[in-house]
């Protein structure tokens, strides 16, 4: 086997003359890699072996939004929608229940908690206040009723019944109280007798001070025409029946008036002039 090998044509290989010469003449330069710090083989396309990346033109523009630059809104009635609303009927509910309207609120009370059953609408515990006081308010109805049932009617008077007035009779009407008289016969000894009688327009109670004023003023007005003379100018007196708030309840319209005598007498006192 020879030993003259030819010398190889091709710059750049390891096998290269050191001289750098080929067989044909002196080889072509080869360029240096500052890189890898060793000669790159002449025509090759790469540094160091991998694919040269093409060089960054820079970063890709931020997206767009339509509520403007940078990021969406993190809130808005769309992410966190807000309190629910208070029930209507049951607010209805509860303020009626405070003035007695007894069926009214009792009626919202009710529609009130089907409207705010799990948790749909505030105001559950409203619409169950309502439900709880206008129940109170009935039953107070109904004792007002039963108690006013056990008194009797306050006003059982006619124009001309004559009533036998005690002194503890007197003493309650003087502090407000309008008890039943017990009626004689006008020949009896008596010391009153009804002069006037009217029912009062039916409706909500006026209250007592309105039931007091109007009554005093109508048997004011009438006490001349029964007796005969002005009550300023007479030696009698008399005195009012009204109805109260628990007898107005049960049913009580009457207003009467009552001239007494100092005395007891054994007539009636219509004319008497004194």
């Amino acid at each position: 086997m020879s030993d003259d090998q030819p010398t190889p044509t091709t710059a750049g290989y390891p096998w290269a003359p050191p001289d750098g010469t080929t067989a044909s003449g002196p080889a072509a330069p080869v360029p240096y890699d500052a890189g890898i710090g060793h000669p790159t083989p002449a025509g090759a396309p790469y540094s160091r072996g991998y694919p040269t990346a093409p060089a960054p033109t820079g970063y890709p523009s931020p997206p767009t939004y339509p509520y403007g630059p940078g990021y969406p809104p993190a809130h808005g009635p769309v992410a966190y929608p807000g309190p629910r609303p208070y029930d209507g009927f049951a607010i209805a509910g509860f303020v009626l229940s405070f003035v007695g309207a007894v069926v009214l609120s009792i009626i919202f009370g009710v529609l009130g908690l089907v409207r705010t059953k799990g948790g749909r609408a505030r105001g559950r515990g409203l619409a169950i206040a309502s439900l709880v006081i206008s129940s109170l308010w009935f039953v107070v109805g109904i004792g007002l009723v039963i108690y006013g049932a056990t008194l009797g009617p306050v006003s059982t008077y006619t124009v001309g019944d004559c009533v036998r007035l005690s002194a503890d009779a007197d003493a309650g009407l003087d502090e407000g109280d309008a008890p039943t008289l017990p009626k004689v016969a006008c020949s009896e000894p008596h010391n009153a007798e009804v002069y006037a009688a009217k029912n009062l327009p039916s409706g909500s109670y006026p209250g007592l001070d309105r039931v007091e004023q109007e009554t005093f003023a109508y048997c004011e007005s009438e006490y001349a025409r029964f007796v005969g003379v002005p009550y300023d100018d007479s030696r009698l007196g008399f005195f009012i029946v009204y109805p109260e708030q628990i007898g107005w309840y049960t049913g009580d319209r009457k207003i009467a008036c009552i001239v007494t005598a100092p005395e007891d007498v054994t007539s009636t006192l219509r004319g008497s002039a004194r």
